[in-house]
């Protein structure tokens, strides 16, 4: 977040206008190609394939860049958190550092495909070069061009067609893998992390509910304690969804997008046997339905946590409290059967359903895509075939008449 300008401690505007400044018009260059080529389907399927990514991650940068002084308070409440003196028994330190062990399995899993997904996305030309060089087409019989490959497909307003230019042209757009992999990263990572330490403290919550002390003095104290505990933790999770719908639903168009987009490209180089094309694709595959199953997953674990808190108001020695705590208790109740839970922009709830539907509905747009180009591409060749026949016809009946 820092190399970004988004570390809500230390911000620092100048950063962040630089790098979303240059993020921002590459994209509009992605967006021109996109326009440009509207009527050429196999560009557009390859111009989404970037599209839909980096579009993305735009909305997650702009996202956090509007909510950042409230993204900051939340992680100023989780640092709180990180003290002995917070917990009673071991036993609760435990279901922490459980939680907050998750969180490091995933940043290090998404940090290690957003890398491996960026940097074989950029190199592919370089790769495909050093293999058989640079490609080429037929003009005519005694010329041909030479193809200079760019990683992305940003409308250039230049031509490349010699070496000096195409190296200038593939360094400019280098910065642009930190750029978009940081703000892949940054987003997902800090979501994931605050989400799973609510839960973790959800969980905590519930058992201190659960165990609650009947004792007139104890129960008093132990029960204001819980329902300033429960406030604390839905204003945080308030927080993270107010924060974060807008980016989940960007994520979940932008994910079943692309789950279909990609399996076609993953399907058609297959066909073709270009092997070394599929390979980034399939990384590519692979970081979106971890990132997808890591948000269904914490969505998932904050709906279940939120339940156990409403069944250890009713699992509690209630009916042995003094009445004043009872009623309490009752309140208490009614709140906890509105969980709290992540949105995709009020739209859906995330949850491990969420997973098999995005996947469901992926499915059956890829096989309408499929579809579809194979109709495209019978259509343009019972195209050709009529007008190499109407040539044909014209030069036979030009030879009769002579």
């Amino acid at each position: 977040m820092s190399t970004l300008g988004l570390w809500p401690f230390r911000n620092n505007n100048l950063l962040f206008f630089i790098t979303f400044g240059y993020f921002s018009f590459l994209m509009m260059l992605e967006y021109l190609d996109l326009l440009l080529f509207i009527n050429d389907l196999e560009h557009v399927v390859i111009n989404l394939t970037e599209n839909m990514a980096f579009s993305q991650i735009l909305v997650r940068m702009i996202m956090l860049r509007l909510y950042n002084c409230q993204v900051g308070d939340v992680i100023a409440e989780v640092m709180k958190d990180f003290d002995k003196m917070c917990y009673k028994t071991t036993e609760e330190m435990k279901i922490v550092i459980t939680y907050n062990a998750r969180s490091k399995i995933f940043v290090k899993l998404l940090v290690v495909s957003v890398a491996l997904t960026a940097s074989s996305y950029f190199l592919t030309p370089i790769i495909i070069i050093l293999g058989s060089g640079f490609p080429k087409i037929v003009i005519n019989e005694n010329m041909t061009q030479v193809i200079y490959l760019l990683p992305y497909r940003f409308h250039l307003f230049h031509a490349v067609d010699n070496m000096r230019t195409y190296i200038i042209t593939y360094a400019v757009e280098f910065p642009f893998v930190f750029v978009s992999a940081l703000g892949q990263t940054t987003a997902d990572c800090i979501m994931v992390t605050l989400v799973f330490h609510i839960c973790g403290q959800m969980s905590v919550l519930s058992m201190r509910i659960t165990n609650i002390n009947t004792e007139l003095l104890s129960c008093r104290r132990e029960m204001r304690h819980a329902v300033q505990m429960h406030l604390r933790l839905l204003r945080m999770g308030n927080t993270i969804e107010k924060a974060f719908n807008i980016t989940l639903l960007a994520h979940l168009l932008g994910t079943i997008s692309l789950v279909c987009i990609l399996g076609y490209q993953i399907l058609t180089n297959i066909s073709k046997g270009d092997i070394g094309v599929l390979v980034p694709f399939v990384i590519f595959q692979f970081l979106v339905l971890i990132t997808l199953y890591a948000n269904c997953t914490v969505g998932e674990n904050l709906l279940t946590e939120s339940a156990k808190i409403c069944e250890a108001f009713y699992k509690c020695h209630w009916y042995d409290m003094p009445m004043e705590n009872a009623r309490m208790i009752v309140l208490c109740m009614v709140r906890s059967q509105k969980p709290l839970c992540l949105t995709a922009g009020k739209f859906t709830i995330f949850c491990l359903s969420t997973l098999t539907d995005v996947l469901k509905t992926s499915m059956g747009y890829l096989s309408v895509l499929r579809s579809f180009c194979n109709i495209i591409k019978i259509s343009s060749n019972f195209r050709k075939g009529l007008i190499y026949i109407y040539k044909l016809i014209m030069r036979k009946s030009k030879h009769i008449n002579v």
